[in-house]
């Protein structure tokens, strides 16, 4: 069995070689420097030498010139395996002492143990005879050896400043992670692996409420919830112990609170990989759930208003039908006739429709709204009266108004609907009695934030308010409230429109609706308008034309929908108007292209197949330069707008309409007045 001598100060190192030349069959023997493999090559035979170079006591250098220069060990093969004297000049001093090889560390063990099985069996043949010193004159010997040993002396001062400096920046680093973990956001609270709390940073005793005193030394279930399930606790522990944990869950705090957070559990190991410690960091995620909880149901009202908003179209054109046609029978009907008073309650019951229909549009912001500037203390006043007739005299009603209120732009009645809708609700919270204040006042947004999907931007806002004493709200009613025919009075007493119209209307006035309240305790509406810097505008009464609603002028009626178009052409033909029909925009255009007599109004639904009514205006326009324009629709979605339809100065007519509104607009137009 071949004997080899391994010399390597490094312990890792000496392990490392003799664990893999024992394993290959070969006898082993080491020394820690060049002077105690002397001596162990004095007193024992071996068949190859394995050294290190830069060693205590005796480096690896001269222990090859020795062993070289001895008439009894000059015989034994010499390999240097080194990871410090790289270059090629160590290389070529180790040959001239006599080694047979120069390995550089590291190297793969296959191919360690591959040099070393050539180097015995060659020399074992006689094939490779061990190398001589090469060198007689010691000064030479000397002198290349001490250039060699400064330049490694040089490399190792530059090793150890380097180490200094990586030492440093790693102090550097420790210091910064310490002032990171006390100053993160993030509660972090450190246990042992039995559960017991070693550290905890400043987040954790803020979030939590202890003093450092008070939780040092006590097991992390100290924080646990009941809201959570019992063996969920046990899946932390077996799952931080196997890697880590993440996920969300309940937490106590000192005074009892108990609130979400998301928690992530890892383990601490030591420089020997073994695990010591276990880590919990968690954030308090309850604004984040309310957020949600906000978005969600920002998502429920709009789904709610699309329905509401498509359900309000369809029947505002199948309204204008039923209506259109009751309203033409009574006018063809004495009030004696039989048949009279059965019509009119088919009309009373369309009216009903039609403002229910009204109120899902307002709901679903998708009405046609005519804004204007508007001076709320001036409307306000206007309606006291009207006010103090709605509720009963065990109600007080309060108005406290600021004086330089600004000004907002929205729709005069809309707005008086919103203040009769809450009222009214007032009223009805307080069957006893009680009191009713509107205040209003100027406030001012300092930054913007989101109200449900409405980005509300920092400005001067003016601020609407209704409170009641009466009988108030849980939070699962309050949550509901704005829904469209979710309402808590009894049967026959509400549709549960009213605060769904205030919704919509406010929202679609650019504004939005905050609301407190406590159950037996009353309730608060808070609306908030943006501010526009315009002088108000005189509110106009409506007022009936007194002229005759008859005309010679010819009309063109675009409209998909049969029976309402039908409708639309008896009611102007009956009132002396040529008309021309068309079901979609292409049988208009035919129309007009032939038709050489001037065409004085176009009146089209807004949204037909194939071609909306804009496209179709803009394509006859040209060809009828005379013609003026009014549009009608159901409602007003993203798609009217796309077209252009609600631009200033467009007259338009919002389904359902009664003969008479629709022959007041179209003379109206024809006579210039709009």
């Amino acid at each position: 069995m071949m004997k080899i001598l391994i010399v390597d100060d490094n312990n890792k190192n000496l392990y490392f070689l003799e664990s893999l030349l024992k394993g290959s069959g070969y006898e082993v023997e080491t020394a820690v420097n060049g002077q105690q493999a002397l001596e162990k090559l004095n007193s024992t035979a071996f068949d190859l030498i394995i050294s290190d170079i830069l060693m205590p006591v005796m480096d690896g250098f001269e222990l090859c010139r020795r062993v070289k220069t001895d008439e009894h060990l000059k015989d034994i093969p010499f390999v240097f395996y080194t990871a410090t004297y790289t270059d090629k000049k160590d290389k070529e001093l180790a040959l001239s002492l006599g080694a047979s090889k120069f390995i550089i560390k590291p190297q793969e063990p296959e191919v360690f143990l591959k040099i070393i099985a050539d180097i015995l069996k060659e020399t074992e043949k006689g094939t490779l005879k061990p190398r001589q010193a090469l060198l007689d004159d010691e000064r030479k010997i000397f002198k290349l050896y001490n250039e060699r040993l400064i330049k490694k002396l040089e490399k190792k001062m530059l090793d150890l400043e380097k180490e200094k400096k990586a030492r440093q920046k790693i102090e550097k680093e420790a210091k910064l992670l310490a002032h990171a973990v006390k100053s993160i956001s993030e509660s972090i609270c450190i246990t042992d692996m039995q559960g017991k709390i070693i550290f905890v940073n400043e987040s954790f005793l803020n979030t939590y409420g202890y003093s450092k005193d008070e939780v040092i030394g006590q097991p992390i279930t100290l924080f646990y919830s009941g809201n959570n399930a019992k063996e969920l606790f046990e899946e932390i522990f077996v799952q931080t112990k196997k890697g880590g944990w993440k996920g969300e869950l309940f937490q106590k705090k000192k005074d009892g609170t108990e609130f979400p957070v998301l928690l992530s559990t890892s383990l601490i190991r030591n420089e020997k990989n073994k695990e010591f410690a276990m880590i919990f960091v968690s954030s308090d995620i309850s604004e984040l759930r309310e957020l949600e909880e906000q978005f969600r149901q920002t998502q429920k009202m709009e789904a709610i208003g699309r329905l509401a908003g498509g359900i309000a179209h369809d029947f505002n054109n199948l309204l204008t039908v039923i209506n259109g046609y009751s309203e033409l029978m009574l006018m063809r009907l004495k009030k004696d006739d039989p048949i009279y008073q059965q019509l009119n309650q088919i009309s009373l019951a369309g009216r009903r429709a039609e403002s229910l229909t009204r109120q899902l549009l307002a709901f679903s912001r998708k009405q046609v709204l005519q804004p204007v500037v508007l001076d709320i203390k001036r409307i306000i006043e206007d309606m006291n009266k009207m006010l103090h007739r709605l509720i009963s005299e065990n109600i007080e009603l309060h108005t406290i108004l600021e004086p330089n209120l600004c000004h907002i732009k929205a729709d005069p009645s809309q707005i008086e609907q919103v203040v009769l809708n809450l009222v009214i609700n007032a009223r009805d919270a307080m069957p006893m009695g009680g009191k009713i204040t509107i205040e209003a006042k100027n406030i001012v947004f300092k930054q913007s934030f989101y109200w449900e999907d409405l980005e509300i931007r920092s400005g001067k806002y003016l601020m609407l308010s209704i409170s009641d004493t009466g009988t108030g709200m849980d939070a699962e009613t309050k949550k509901r409230i704005f829904e469209p025919f979710f309402t808590t009075k009894k049967e026959g007493k509400g549709t549960g429109l009213g605060l769904a119209t205030v919704y919509g209307i406010v929202k679609q006035s650019g504004g939005f609706v905050n609301v407190y309240s406590e159950k037996g305790i009353g309730s608060t509406f808070k609306l908030y308008f943006p501010c526009v810097k315009e002088p108000a505008e005189p509110v106009k009464s409506k007022t009936v034309s007194s002229e005759s609603l008859t005309g010679t002028e010819t009309i063109l009626v675009a409209e998909d929908e049969d029976n309402l178009r039908n409708l639309v052409c008896e009611i102007l033909r009956s009132h002396g108007y040529n008309v021309l029909e068309a079901a979609n925009g292409g049988s208009a255009l035919l129309k007009c292209e032939k038709y050489k007599k001037p065409i004085h109004l176009i009146l089209s639904d807004v949204v037909m197949p194939e071609m909306s009514g804009a496209e179709l205006v803009e394509r006859l326009l040209p060809i009828h330069p005379e013609m003026k324009v009014m549009y009608m629709s159901g409602y007003t979605d993203d798609a009217v707008i796309r077209h252009g339809i609600l631009e200033e100065k467009v007259q338009f007519l919002q389904k359902p309409f009664s003969p008479n509104s629709l022959l007041e607009k179209v003379r109206s137009i024809l006579d210039n007045k709009q």
